[in-house]
């Protein structure tokens, strides 16, 4: 078996992993969690070999209370734009764990690490198949 194949096969499978984690939490929240919509009021950037972007999202919880938080999805271009309303959930009685639940927002978060997990997964299954 090739060394390289057989790295590149675990680093897919954790990669994809990642991703499946992902997904399903964000599934059960989807499910089970408070909905509510939230307003993007700017973004955070930062620098890696170019401008990154997360939204920063406010909302108001069931209860009245006004809270913000920085969305996990970080990319390149502004998804979102500033004032943008934007749908939130949280789980119950935890205003705190909240998180944006766009179909971009998914995509981004959980659908990109599941798909180059898979694509990594086969290439380093292919290639240590083959040393």
């Amino acid at each position: 078996m090739n060394p390289g194949g057989v790295l590149m096969l675990v680093v897919g499978l954790a990669v994809g992993a990642f991703g499946v984690v992902r997904m399903l939490g964000s599934r059960r929240l989807r499910r089970t969690g408070v909905a509510a919509v939230g307003t993007v009021v700017r973004h955070e950037e930062t620098s890696d070999d170019g401008p990154i972007y997360q939204p920063v999202v406010a909302f108001v919880d069931e209860g009245g209370g006004e809270h913000q938080f920085t969305a996990a999805m970080r990319t390149s271009w502004r998804v979102h734009r500033v004032g943008q309303r934007v749908p939130v959930r949280y789980p119950a009685g935890r205003p705190g764990a909240a998180e944006l639940v766009s179909g971009t927002h998914a995509a981004v978060v959980a659908g990109l690490p599941l798909a180059f997990g898979v694509v990594f997964a086969l290439l380093g299954l292919f290639w240590s198949l083959q040393g």
